[in-house]
């Protein structure tokens, strides 16, 4: 099942989201502030696409879809990115482009099912390049995905 909803005029979701709990893919472009805590019991969500929302941060809550493969966040505000972001082992492709992340945790690392650092946008892989980025450095991205990965594990 697939839902997509991209109101502009609506701040939160409708009630009735959280009566979809078979939910596969959903698209939620609504300017929304943070991930509405109903997405968290969506055990069978395998894409997520919250691309240019207000998105300021992703809570630890997000290690509940451990089904997730595509989450796309990329134009919101987000600042960091969970530790739990490393549970998530099903990822393929994960796109945080174009927010405010400085930094990346080290769990970042077990995320090999990424496969590359990847740059255009029907890539898989994690797309985390439009970032003003302090930890780790652009010459350490520049090494790709195995590159970040051994900084990561030795920081």
């Amino acid at each position: 099942m697939v839902l997509s909803l991209t109101c502009r005029g609506m701040v939160d979701p409708p009630e009735e989201l959280l009566e979809i709990s078979e939910l596969q893919k959903l698209n939620l472009h609504k300017q929304i502030a943070h991930i509405p805590v109903c997405i968290y019991t969506m055990k069978s969500l395998a894409f997520l696409d919250m691309a240019c929302n207000r998105l300021e941060n992703i809570t630890e809550k997000i290690q509940a879809l451990a089904d997730l493969k595509i989450p796309i966040m990329e134009g919101n505000y987000i600042h960091s990115l969970p530790r739990m972001f490393g549970c998530l082992t099903e990822l393929e492709l994960l796109n945080v482009d174009y927010n405010e992340i400085q930094n990346i945790t080290a769990e970042m690392h077990q995320l090999t099912s990424l496969g590359k650092l990847a740059c255009h946008p029907l890539d898989k892989g994690l797309h985390i390049m439009y970032n003003p980025l302090s930890k780790p450095i652009k010459e350490v991205l520049d090494g790709g995905l195995q590159g970040l990965y051994n900084y990561l594990k030795a920081n």
